[in-house]
């Protein structure tokens, strides 16, 4: 069906460059399969192919001289949108019988500059057909919004970030003395202005991030980096941060026999610190574990893995992420990666916000994620990444 339909557009699409191009006006429209019609500047009707008179039932003399207002709804605009934005719209069909109602045309049409006429190209379509184009419509539309949307933030994320870094350093700054001693009174609030401004940070950022890779505006590094060397790094990183808190943390990578690792080194860190600030977010005297290794071949074959026509355990590395103290509801865990969706467990916007960038940048690598949390279990994130 898709590529019919692609097939019918490129059909008309020929007609049109048909009709831009070179010629005289006898030209024989009665053998064309749609309804042509040959429009003034102004819309007026000068010419109409058999086709027209069939879709609409009247004599040539009863189209002939009108204007195409008077049988497309909303014509004049119609066509400016078509001829400026180089594409086709689904419009109502005006009929002379009221009692014929609901019917439409897919309509095409183009500037002959030359002649100084438009030329356009209309087919009957179904009701369905209607649906199916308005449905596509309103996507163009929506998805230039979300462009548009996605660029503003971007173009805006440096000096909202900047602003919120200023107020937790400020008060960092106050509350370690520089300003004078403080009263517990001020130290409390200094306090809660200091960790609501982290937590705001760190929720726009990954808010921010996630508008970036919506955006299609990352381009992949891919190049060899040791493994093994990164996961080293990112724990010294973060054994600090761990120990302040009081979070037992435990790092097992023992069983990673393979270290070379061919993606974006700079994308796999930014999954692991993702994880690891998941940790250090939600834990409050828990526990949390990161084992890394290579999945069992049963584990490949039932998530139908598949590395060069072989399942080889090395050609992949499993990541088993485990939190004791965040736990998802059933409702959440249905729609966990989806950072739009109105839950009502209200969770930080970041935390979805991350959930999504690791779903998005795992699938983009050609891995995949999954999500496993229960009361006095806690949650496991286990994700896999190909080597290369």
């Amino acid at each position: 069906m898709i590529v019919l339909a692609w097939e019918v557009n490129l059909n008309k699409m020929k007609l049109l460059d048909y009709f831009k191009s070179s010629q005289k006006e006898e030209n024989n429209f009665n053998l064309l399969p749609d309804g042509i019609f040959t429009l003034e500047q102004d819309g007026k009707i000068v010419d109409i192919n058999n086709k027209v008179l069939e879709m609409y039932g009247l004599t040539r003399f009863e189209i002939l001289g009108h204007y195409f207002s008077d049988f497309i709804e909303n014509g004049t605009s119609v066509l400016n949108k078509i001829v400026q934005n180089n594409t086709s719209m689904t419009a109502r069909a005006i009929m002379k019988n009221d009692e014929i109602r609901n019917v439409y045309f897919d309509i095409s049409a183009t500037r002959n500059a030359q002649t100084s006429k438009v030329y356009v190209v209309a087919r009957n379509i179904t009701k369905k057909q209607v649906e199916q184009n308005t449905i596509s419509e309103r996507y163009i539309v929506a998805q230039k919004i979300i462009d548009e949307k996605n660029d503003f933030l971007l173009e805006s994320s440096g000096s909202i970030l900047s602003s919120l870094v200023s107020i937790s350093g400020f008060s960092r700054a106050l509350l370690d003395g520089i300003g004078g001693a403080l009263s517990e009174k001020q130290q409390k609030y200094l306090n809660i202005i200091n960790t609501n401004s982290k937590d705001l940070s760190y929720d726009l950022e990954k808010l921010f991030a996630l508008f970036r890779l919506e955006s299609k505006k990352i381009e992949y590094n891919t190049k060899g980096f040791d493994l093994i060397s990164l996961i080293k790094s990112i724990d010294r990183v973060y054994k600090k941060d761990f120990q302040d808190k009081k979070v037992i943390f435990s790092l097992d990578y023992a069983t990673l026999t393979e270290r070379d690792c061919f993606l974006d080194g700079e994308v796999v860190e930014y999954i692991l610190r993702c994880i690891m600030d998941i940790f250090l977010r939600f834990s409050n005297l828990g526990k949390c574990s990161l084992n890394i290794g290579h999945p069992p071949v049963e584990f490949l074959k039932q998530k139908d893995f598949l590395a060069n026509d072989s399942l080889e355990p090395t050609k992949y590395v499993l990541f088993e992420a485990k939190i004791t103290d965040l736990v998802f509801s059933q409702d959440e865990l249905e729609n966990i990666f989806d950072t739009y969706y109105k839950s009502s467990t209200k969770r930080p916007i970041g935390l979805k916000a991350t959930l999504n960038l690791l779903k998005l940048y795992i699938t983009d690598f050609r891995g995949d994620i999954w999500v496993y949390s229960k009361q006095n279990f806690g949650t496991m994130f286990t994700f896999v990444l190909p080597l290369r």
